[in-house]
């Protein structure tokens, strides 16, 4: 059988190079501001500061890393208080977003569940009016939700954070959630009343187990938003008692100075986390995603 090829030369896969290029292009546009920020927070700050930047740093630290575990406590810059304050900062963030995670799962199972099994007048009017409200800008409602937690003397604390949160993460969750339970067959839950299991029996030892890649797909997300989230936080939160590490990491620039060695040491330690978690449950998150995407 002769070659498809007259002059005997292997073809250039052009395609499959374009697609490989524009796949390098796009990824280093998104890790090169993860990748700065990492080698930044390993340089000393007259490095940092230098003119013209360059982005591998000369004589290497762990320096900006140590003073967040162990706080110089002579030191008088404006940062010094984030510095020893970092473990507060970081079990704040972690309630918070574990919290709103927990009732993304409870409200939004629940919802999405009515929504995928029950026919009832204006289920589809109700889905579109959640989507409606993910779209409202979280600026817009700042002032509202401002006086509501002022009202109930909930400002300085983790619970006006979690209300505030779950407002923006919930909708995502329902859909997330809807979706991926129209794709689990009802025999299943035919076969549980079979067997003579009630609702929440079924819910528990069937549904649920079946459901556990959106369950972590949705949570992730939850978790995410909510660790990652600023603007609520810098304006409801005043105390160490209630700021998340997001505020603190801002506290690192001043009017008149800004330590960016810190600031990007911080920055790194405020990712590590949520990146850990995405990392290890990476195959249930895309697999909660993509099969939701797609029902049958």
């Amino acid at each position: 059988m002769r070659s498809g090829n007259p002059h005997g030369r292997a073809r250039i896969p052009w395609r499959s190079l374009g697609l490989y290029l524009a796949a390098l292009v796009v990824s280093a546009y998104l890790l090169a501001p993860f990748a700065w920020l990492v080698l930044t927070s390993l340089m000393r700050e007259s490095e940092a500061l230098s003119v013209p930047p360059h982005w591998i740093p000369h004589d290497p630290t762990w320096a900006n890393y140590r003073a967040f575990f162990w706080p110089d406590v002579t030191r008088q810059s404006a940062s010094a208080q984030a510095i020893g304050s970092i473990g507060i900062y970081l079990r704040n963030s972690f309630a918070v977003a574990s919290a709103v995670s927990v009732l993304n799962l409870v409200f939004g199972t629940m919802a999405a569940y009515a929504l995928a099994r029950l026919d009832f007048r204006g289920g589809r009017a109700l889905l579109l009016f959640y989507l409606a409200s993910r779209m409202v800008p979280a600026v817009a409602i700042l002032i509202p939700l401002f006086l509501v937690m002022r009202f109930l003397d909930l400002l300085d604390s983790l619970l006006s954070l979690v209300l505030a949160y779950t407002t923006f993460t919930l909708p995502f969750t329902i859909w997330t959630l809807r979706s991926y339970f129209q794709t689990i067959p009802r025999d299943l839950e035919d076969a549980a009343r079979v067997d003579r299991c009630g609702w929440l029996r079924m819910m528990r030892h069937v549904f649920l187990p079946v459901a556990t890649p959106a369950l972590v797909a949705a949570a992730m997300f939850a978790f995410m938003a909510s660790w990652s989230e600023f603007l609520y936080a810098v304006i409801f939160t005043s105390t160490e008692a209630s700021k998340t590490l997001t505020v603190a990491v801002s506290q690192f620039a001043t009017e008149f100075y800004i330590e960016k060695t810190l600031m990007t040491a911080g920055g790194v330690l405020a990712v590590l986390p949520p990146l850990v978690l995405a990392l290890i449950f990476q195959r249930l998150i895309v697999q909660g995603l993509v099969s939701g995407s797609v029902k049958g």
